[in-house]
């Protein structure tokens, strides 16, 4: 994947850095938690180069990723994987950054000033990890990079669907929401052997099977008879009435519409290119898609996703891809080692715990090189020394060996030990 050894080992240095960053994700910031103060020390402008210039694909990067993480979770033939795609909003001002314009942030329900992105996550069984990002570019700017104007939901099919690598025989399934819904869209997906859940808007159109005629989704379902079910999602018992039937969709195809209402009677439309689940299941899938929502949230919190403070496009698609390594490494640190984590609470929690671990780790090095015969005085220069010294990197390395995720990685085993040796840091 990096054919310079010397971009590889940037590489890994920045990725601790951003794992570790507490408050300031700036180059400088980054340059400055992972360099020694020795004469090979590098340069924020050597860690602004290597997000910017050097010769890596943040592409190759998600690929990697991916491929662990079916590799880790055993999926293979037979195995059912889900690919959510949303989309996100960095508020962002001035022109210094690429791609900020006047955009619409969903939060807030206006337009402002700002980033956007679409985003990409994988849920296997009820483990899900951050797949791909790629920046949403308006029409007026994209002459400025030199490429074809795409939509968000071209982008999502051509960048995102269709680079994804699965493990032979394995089913996958596109999850989004109706803002991404487009027949064009759906049916390239199929082509591609992969099926489609995705909210409908009710004023789509469906026809009852091999008729000619169409009518609105909300006039067809409201001759549907209605039965109450019962999910589980994240913990959560809901309760919906639902209606399901098979339809066809012009320019899809044969699709199982799915009618649902909550308690307050509010009514909303699923479709899926799969016939064969029940309307529950299709709805506990539509559920799932959340998953992507919390990804958002706890990786900009943890790990500045949104808190970017570089400039150009290629660095913010990279610097956002070194945040999802850290997200799906910490993902797989738990399932490899499940006694460590702490089992109050969820991802959050077990996300501080892992960074008190790392400072613990740290402090027990740093005690060991000192004599404890020195005076206070002494003491305290010499600590003074191994904190500006100490090579967080080390610490990483001692405590994936205390994981025992090295003998896991197989093939690719020198590639991903570089990876986790520095990227469990916060």
């Amino acid at each position: 994947m990096f054919s310079d050894s010397r971009n590889f080992e940037s590489f890994t240095a920045l990725a601790s850095a951003v794992i570790m960053a507490h408050s300031q994700w700036t180059v400088s910031e980054l340059a400055r938690g992972v360099s020694r103060p020795a004469a090979d020390a590098k340069s924020g402008r050597a860690y602004r180069y290597f997000l910017g210039g050097a010769d890596w694909s943040a592409t190759d990067l998600a690929h990697h990723q991916t491929a662990y993480i079916f590799e880790q979770l055993d999926v293979g033939a037979g195995d059912d994987v889900l690919l959510h795609i949303d989309d996100t909003f960095v508020g962002k001002t001035g022109d210094a950054t690429d791609g900020v314009a006047e955009l619409y942030n969903p939060a807030e329900g206006e337009l402002e000033q700002g980033n956007k992105f679409v985003t990409s996550c994988i849920q296997v069984s009820d483990v899900y990890v951050p797949y791909f990002a790629r920046m949403f570019i308006p029409e007026d700017l994209a002459p400025e990079f030199d490429q074809p104007f795409m939509k968000k939901t071209e982008i999502a099919v051509e960048e995102i669907v269709t680079p994804l690598q699965l493990p032979a025989g394995a089913a996958l399934t596109v999850v989004f929401d109706s803002a991404y819904y487009g027949g064009e869209r759906v049916e390239a997906i199929q082509e591609q052997g992969h099926d489609v859940v995705c909210r409908y808007k009710s004023s789509n159109h469906v026809s009852p099977v091999e008729e000619v005629w169409s009518q609105r989704v909300d006039a067809f379902a409201s001759t549907l008879e209605y039965e109450q079910t019962t999910i589980t999602v994240r913990g959560e018992t809901k309760t919906y009435h639902v209606a399901s039937e098979t339809v066809e969709i012009e320019g899809v195809g044969p699709v199982k519409i799915v009618a649902s209402k909550t308690a307050d009677g509010t009514p909303r439309y699923y479709l899926s290119t799969d016939l064969g689940p029940s309307a529950a299941e299709i709805l506990e899938l539509v559920e799932d898609r959340w998953n992507i929502e919390t990804l958002h949230q706890e990786s900009d919190a943890k790990f500045g996703f949104k808190q970017y403070q570089v400039e150009r496009k290629q660095a913010i698609e990279r610097y956002l891809q070194l945040v999802f390594l850290a997200w799906t490494l910490i993902t797989l640190s738990e399932r490899a080692n499940v006694a460590f984590w702490d089992d109050r609470g969820g991802r959050s929690v077990r996300l501080d715990h892992a960074q008190e671990a790392y400072h613990v780790e740290t402090l027990l090095d740093i005690f060991e090189e000192i004599d404890p015969s020195l005076s206070r005085a002494e003491r305290r220069a010499r600590m003074h020394e191994c904190v500006r010294s100490h090579s967080w990197s080390s610490v990483s390395i001692s405590f994936i060996q205390y994981l025992d995720i090295i003998s896991l990685l197989g093939e690719e085993r020198g590639y991903w030990k570089a990876i986790l040796s520095v990227a469990f840091l916060r």
